[in-house]
Protein backbone atom coordinates (compact mmCIF):
# COMPACT_ATOMS: atom_id res chain seq x y z
CA UNK A 1 0.00 0.00 0.00
CA UNK A 2 1.20 3.69 -1.12
CA UNK A 3 0.67 6.21 2.10
CA UNK A 4 -0.23 9.11 -0.39
CA UNK A 5 -0.85 12.97 -0.10
CA UNK A 6 -4.70 12.89 -1.36
CA UNK A 7 -5.59 16.28 -1.72
CA UNK A 8 -9.78 16.74 -2.08
CA UNK A 9 -10.67 20.00 -4.12
CA UNK A 10 -14.33 20.78 -3.75
CA UNK A 11 -14.24 24.08 -5.59
CA UNK A 12 -11.53 23.79 -7.85
CA UNK A 13 -13.23 22.76 -10.67
CA UNK A 14 -16.11 24.28 -10.19
CA UNK A 15 -15.35 27.95 -11.70
CA UNK A 16 -17.80 28.98 -14.09
CA UNK A 17 -19.64 25.34 -12.93
CA UNK A 18 -22.58 12.00 -9.05
CA UNK A 19 -25.59 9.91 -12.44
CA UNK A 20 -20.02 11.98 -13.17
CA UNK A 21 -22.76 11.59 -10.35
CA UNK A 22 -25.56 12.31 -12.87
CA UNK A 23 -29.03 12.34 -12.72
CA UNK A 24 -29.85 14.17 -15.82
CA UNK A 25 -27.89 14.76 -18.78
CA UNK A 26 -27.02 18.33 -19.67
CA UNK A 27 -28.89 21.28 -21.43
CA UNK A 28 -27.80 24.45 -23.62
CA UNK A 29 -27.30 27.00 -23.53
CA UNK A 30 -25.51 28.33 -20.83
CA UNK A 31 -28.21 30.94 -18.93
CA UNK A 32 -25.35 33.53 -19.96
CA UNK A 33 -26.09 33.52 -23.45
CA UNK A 34 -29.79 34.01 -22.56
CA UNK A 35 -31.05 37.25 -24.41
CA UNK A 36 -35.02 37.62 -24.14
CA UNK A 37 -37.34 35.41 -22.37
CA UNK A 38 -39.30 34.89 -25.80
CA UNK A 39 -36.42 34.78 -28.14
CA UNK A 40 -33.72 32.79 -26.89
CA UNK A 41 -33.90 30.42 -25.34
CA UNK A 42 -37.84 30.03 -26.36
CA UNK A 43 -40.30 26.78 -26.45
CA UNK A 44 -39.83 25.10 -23.26
CA UNK A 45 -35.92 25.32 -23.40
CA UNK A 46 -34.04 25.14 -20.67
CA UNK A 47 -30.31 26.98 -19.48
CA UNK A 48 -27.77 25.56 -17.40
CA UNK A 49 -25.79 27.28 -14.73
CA UNK A 50 -23.78 27.24 -11.70
CA UNK A 51 -25.70 26.57 -8.09
CA UNK A 52 -25.48 29.06 -5.64
CA UNK A 53 -25.47 26.48 -3.08
CA UNK A 54 -25.75 22.55 -3.77
CA UNK A 55 -25.73 20.91 -0.06
CA UNK A 56 -25.51 16.66 -0.41
CA UNK A 57 -25.11 14.65 2.81
CA UNK A 58 -21.88 12.65 2.18
CA UNK A 59 -21.41 9.23 3.52
CA UNK A 60 -18.17 8.00 0.98
CA UNK A 61 -16.07 8.96 -1.44
CA UNK A 62 -13.87 5.77 -2.82
CA UNK A 63 -11.66 4.95 -5.69
CA UNK A 64 -12.32 1.19 -7.73
CA UNK A 65 -10.34 -1.15 -9.53
CA UNK A 66 -13.89 -2.23 -10.96
CA UNK A 67 -17.37 -1.45 -11.11
CA UNK A 68 -18.86 -0.61 -7.41
CA UNK A 69 -22.37 -2.55 -7.39
CA UNK A 70 -25.00 -2.86 -4.44
CA UNK A 71 -23.60 -6.42 -4.29
CA UNK A 72 -19.97 -5.53 -3.86
CA UNK A 73 -20.50 -3.09 -1.70
CA UNK A 74 -22.33 -5.71 0.77
CA UNK A 75 -21.19 -6.87 4.22
CA UNK A 76 -18.01 -9.46 3.39
CA UNK A 77 -18.15 -8.99 -0.60
CA UNK A 78 -14.67 -9.31 -1.96
CA UNK A 79 -15.12 -4.61 -2.68
CA UNK A 80 -12.77 -3.88 -5.34
CA UNK A 81 -12.92 -0.25 -3.51
CA UNK A 82 -11.03 1.87 -1.61
CA UNK A 83 -12.38 4.49 0.86
CA UNK A 84 -11.16 8.08 0.95
CA UNK A 85 -13.88 9.41 2.95
CA UNK A 86 -16.57 7.61 5.21
CA UNK A 87 -18.85 8.58 7.59
CA UNK A 88 -21.90 6.48 8.78
CA UNK A 89 -24.04 9.20 9.44
CA UNK A 90 -22.77 11.10 6.77
CA UNK A 91 -22.26 15.26 6.93
CA UNK A 92 -23.62 17.65 5.18
CA UNK A 93 -21.42 19.38 2.44
CA UNK A 94 -21.87 22.39 0.52
CA UNK A 95 -20.29 20.99 -2.80
CA UNK A 96 -19.84 24.29 -4.73
CA UNK A 97 -17.05 26.91 -4.75
CA UNK A 98 -16.08 28.15 -1.06
CA UNK A 99 -18.09 25.23 0.17
CA UNK A 100 -17.07 23.31 2.98
CA UNK A 101 -14.20 20.42 2.12
CA UNK A 102 -14.87 16.95 2.52
CA UNK A 103 -12.63 16.04 5.21
CA UNK A 104 -10.52 12.76 3.64
CA UNK A 105 -8.65 10.78 6.56
CA UNK A 106 -5.10 11.41 6.81
CA UNK A 107 -4.41 7.70 6.77
CA UNK A 108 -5.62 6.90 3.71
CA UNK A 109 -3.48 4.34 1.46
CA UNK A 110 -4.02 3.37 -2.09
CA UNK A 111 -2.26 -0.01 -3.50
CA UNK A 112 -0.54 0.56 -6.89
CA UNK A 113 -2.45 -0.36 -9.76
CA UNK A 114 -5.33 1.18 -12.04
CA UNK A 115 -8.38 2.41 -10.94
CA UNK A 116 -11.46 2.85 -13.06
CA UNK A 117 -14.18 3.95 -11.32
CA UNK A 118 -14.94 5.94 -8.54
CA UNK A 119 -17.71 5.28 -5.90
CA UNK A 120 -20.08 8.24 -4.34
CA UNK A 121 -22.70 7.32 -1.74
CA UNK A 122 -25.18 9.88 -1.21
CA UNK A 123 -28.15 10.60 1.04
CA UNK A 124 -31.76 11.44 -1.35
CA UNK A 125 -32.55 14.67 0.19
CA UNK A 126 -30.46 17.61 -0.97
CA UNK A 127 -30.39 21.75 -1.11
CA UNK A 128 -29.83 23.80 -3.96
CA UNK A 129 -30.27 27.15 -4.29
CA UNK A 130 -29.97 28.96 -7.41
CA UNK A 131 -29.34 32.60 -8.53
CA UNK A 132 -28.77 33.88 -11.84
CA UNK A 133 -28.67 37.39 -13.64
CA UNK A 134 -29.56 37.34 -17.19
CA UNK A 135 -28.60 39.84 -19.95
CA UNK A 136 -31.56 41.57 -20.06
CA UNK A 137 -35.25 41.25 -17.67
CA UNK A 138 -36.84 37.96 -17.91
CA UNK A 139 -40.39 37.52 -17.03
CA UNK A 140 -41.23 34.91 -14.53
CA UNK A 141 -44.58 32.55 -14.47
CA UNK A 142 -45.15 34.28 -10.88
CA UNK A 143 -45.51 37.36 -12.54
CA UNK A 144 -42.50 38.72 -11.53
CA UNK A 145 -39.55 40.40 -13.61
CA UNK A 146 -36.45 41.42 -13.88
CA UNK A 147 -33.00 40.45 -14.98
CA UNK A 148 -31.82 38.92 -11.13
CA UNK A 149 -34.21 35.61 -11.03
CA UNK A 150 -33.16 33.63 -8.43
CA UNK A 151 -34.66 30.36 -6.41
CA UNK A 152 -37.70 30.29 -4.09
CA UNK A 153 -36.86 27.85 -1.90
CA UNK A 154 -40.02 25.33 -3.30
CA UNK A 155 -39.55 21.84 -4.41
CA UNK A 156 -38.58 21.53 -7.52
CA UNK A 157 -39.67 17.68 -8.24
CA UNK A 158 -42.66 18.10 -9.84
CA UNK A 159 -43.92 21.24 -12.05
CA UNK A 160 -45.37 24.48 -10.35
CA UNK A 161 -48.88 25.04 -9.82
CA UNK A 162 -50.60 27.60 -12.35
CA UNK A 163 -49.10 30.93 -12.50
CA UNK A 164 -46.26 29.96 -9.80
CA UNK A 165 -43.08 29.40 -11.09
CA UNK A 166 -39.74 28.01 -9.24
CA UNK A 167 -38.10 31.24 -9.53
CA UNK A 168 -39.09 34.70 -8.88
CA UNK A 169 -37.21 37.70 -10.77
CA UNK A 170 -36.53 41.03 -9.91
CA UNK A 171 -34.55 44.04 -10.65
CA UNK A 172 -32.09 43.28 -7.71
CA UNK A 173 -31.56 40.06 -6.00
CA UNK A 174 -32.63 39.72 -2.58
CA UNK A 175 -30.76 40.03 1.05
CA UNK A 176 -30.88 35.80 0.64
CA UNK A 177 -31.95 33.27 -1.72
CA UNK A 178 -33.43 30.03 -0.59
CA UNK A 179 -32.46 26.13 -1.17
CA UNK A 180 -34.99 24.06 -2.16
CA UNK A 181 -35.61 20.62 -0.63
CA UNK A 182 -35.13 18.24 -3.43
CA UNK A 183 -35.59 14.56 -2.95
CA UNK A 184 -34.08 11.61 -5.24
CA UNK A 185 -35.43 8.78 -4.30
CA UNK A 186 -36.25 6.63 -8.22
CA UNK A 187 -35.69 7.05 -11.68
CA UNK A 188 -35.27 4.92 -14.69
CA UNK A 189 -36.36 4.22 -17.97
CA UNK A 190 -39.76 3.54 -18.89
CA UNK A 191 -40.14 -0.19 -18.60
CA UNK A 192 -43.65 -0.81 -19.88
CA UNK A 193 -44.42 -2.95 -23.33
CA UNK A 194 -46.98 0.13 -24.17
CA UNK A 195 -44.29 2.93 -23.58
CA UNK A 196 -47.01 4.64 -20.75
CA UNK A 197 -45.61 3.86 -17.46
CA UNK A 198 -47.67 7.07 -15.72
CA UNK A 199 -50.31 5.47 -16.49
CA UNK A 200 -49.79 1.82 -16.27
CA UNK A 201 -49.26 0.99 -12.48
CA UNK A 202 -48.57 -2.77 -13.61
CA UNK A 203 -45.81 -1.81 -15.95
CA UNK A 204 -43.65 0.62 -14.36
CA UNK A 205 -40.47 2.03 -14.29
CA UNK A 206 -36.88 0.60 -13.77
CA UNK A 207 -37.34 1.88 -10.22
CA UNK A 208 -34.49 1.09 -8.36
CA UNK A 209 -31.36 1.84 -11.16
CA UNK A 210 -30.34 3.73 -14.08
CA UNK A 211 -27.83 2.50 -15.97
CA UNK A 212 -25.10 4.15 -18.58
CA UNK A 213 -26.26 7.47 -17.40
CA UNK A 214 -23.99 10.06 -19.64
CA UNK A 215 -23.73 13.72 -18.29
CA UNK A 216 -21.76 16.62 -19.92
CA UNK A 217 -21.45 19.57 -17.54
CA UNK A 218 -19.30 22.58 -19.05
CA UNK A 219 -17.83 20.18 -21.72
CA UNK A 220 -16.91 17.42 -19.75
CA UNK A 221 -18.70 14.18 -20.06
CA UNK A 222 -19.20 11.42 -18.25
CA UNK A 223 -20.86 8.22 -17.24
CA UNK A 224 -22.61 6.89 -14.35
CA UNK A 225 -24.50 4.17 -13.12
CA UNK A 226 -27.26 4.94 -10.04
CA UNK A 227 -28.84 2.68 -7.68
CA UNK A 228 -31.22 3.96 -4.69
CA UNK A 229 -30.35 1.48 -1.47
CA UNK A 230 -32.69 1.14 0.95
CA UNK A 231 -31.09 2.03 4.94
CA UNK A 232 -29.62 -1.68 5.37
CA UNK A 233 -27.62 -0.37 1.88
CA UNK A 234 -29.29 -2.89 -0.24
CA UNK A 235 -30.87 -2.00 -3.56
CA UNK A 236 -34.62 -0.63 -2.90
CA UNK A 237 -37.65 -2.33 -4.09
CA UNK A 238 -39.51 -1.51 -7.06
CA UNK A 239 -42.65 0.02 -4.81
CA UNK A 240 -44.10 2.59 -6.58
CA UNK A 241 -47.92 3.71 -6.93
CA UNK A 242 -48.87 5.75 -10.28
CA UNK A 243 -51.25 8.05 -8.52
CA UNK A 244 -52.88 10.38 -10.86
CA UNK A 245 -49.71 10.16 -13.27
CA UNK A 246 -47.58 11.13 -10.72
CA UNK A 247 -44.99 8.12 -8.96
CA UNK A 248 -45.15 7.75 -5.13
CA UNK A 249 -44.06 5.40 -2.80
CA UNK A 250 -46.21 2.84 -1.21
CA UNK A 251 -45.24 1.01 1.72
CA UNK A 252 -42.82 1.13 4.17
CA UNK A 253 -39.94 1.80 1.74
CA UNK A 254 -36.78 3.60 3.26
CA UNK A 255 -35.25 4.78 0.15
CA UNK A 256 -31.88 6.16 1.90
CA UNK A 257 -28.64 6.41 -0.23
CA UNK A 258 -27.78 6.71 -4.15
CA UNK A 259 -24.92 5.37 -5.00
CA UNK A 260 -23.45 6.20 -8.07
CA UNK A 261 -20.54 4.37 -9.75
CA UNK A 262 -18.67 6.55 -12.25
CA UNK A 263 -16.52 5.73 -15.01
CA UNK A 264 -12.52 7.19 -14.58
CA UNK A 265 -11.28 8.33 -18.22
CA UNK A 266 -9.18 8.44 -18.44
CA UNK A 267 -8.31 5.72 -15.64
CA UNK A 268 -6.08 6.61 -12.17
CA UNK A 269 -2.72 4.79 -12.47
CA UNK A 270 -1.15 4.35 -9.05
CA UNK A 271 2.90 3.69 -9.71
CA UNK A 272 5.69 3.20 -7.45
CA UNK A 273 6.43 6.86 -7.90
CA UNK A 274 3.24 8.29 -7.56
CA UNK A 275 3.11 10.97 -4.52
CA UNK A 276 -0.42 13.23 -4.84
CA UNK A 277 -3.75 12.43 -5.99
CA UNK A 278 -6.55 15.27 -6.32
CA UNK A 279 -10.09 14.73 -6.25
CA UNK A 280 -12.45 17.22 -7.60
CA UNK A 281 -16.30 17.15 -7.77
CA UNK A 282 -17.61 19.64 -10.65
CA UNK A 283 -21.07 21.09 -10.08
CA UNK A 284 -21.00 23.97 -13.05
CA UNK A 285 -23.97 23.63 -14.98
CA UNK A 286 -25.32 21.28 -12.42
CA UNK A 287 -28.69 24.06 -11.91
CA UNK A 288 -30.86 24.30 -14.88
CA UNK A 289 -33.80 27.09 -15.47
CA UNK A 290 -36.54 26.43 -17.57
CA UNK A 291 -39.00 28.18 -19.88
CA UNK A 292 -42.38 27.52 -20.89
CA UNK A 293 -43.68 28.09 -24.22
CA UNK A 294 -43.92 32.21 -23.69
CA UNK A 295 -40.31 32.18 -23.00
CA UNK A 296 -40.84 32.55 -19.53
CA UNK A 297 -38.84 31.52 -16.26
CA UNK A 298 -40.55 28.49 -14.74
CA UNK A 299 -39.26 25.67 -13.52
CA UNK A 300 -35.57 24.21 -12.35
CA UNK A 301 -33.81 21.38 -12.65
CA UNK A 302 -30.57 19.20 -11.05
CA UNK A 303 -28.38 18.17 -13.78
CA UNK A 304 -25.75 15.97 -12.33
CA UNK A 305 -22.00 16.10 -10.35
CA UNK A 306 -19.16 14.70 -11.99
CA UNK A 307 -15.82 13.61 -9.97
CA UNK A 308 -12.77 14.58 -11.66
CA UNK A 309 -9.61 12.82 -10.14
CA UNK A 310 -5.80 12.84 -11.07
CA UNK A 311 -2.44 11.51 -9.81
CA UNK A 312 0.92 12.35 -9.95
Amino acid sequence: MKNLKIVLFVAAFCTTNIGSIAFAQSIVPDCSSVITGNSSPSGEMECATSPRSLIFKIYELSLCTAAATPSNQALGAANPCTKLYYDVNGEDIDLTAGGASIPLGSDVSLAEGTYTHALLKLGTIFKMATSIQFQNPQTSTDNSSGEFCYSKGVNTNFMPAANDSHFSCASAFPASVSANDELINFFGEDNSPDGDAWTNSEDGYYQNTEMDVLTVLDSVTSTTDLYILDSNGVLATGDLDYVGGEPTLRGSSTRTYILANQDLVPNVEILPDTTNVEIGIKVSDSSGIGFNTSGEVEYGNFNGLIIQISAN
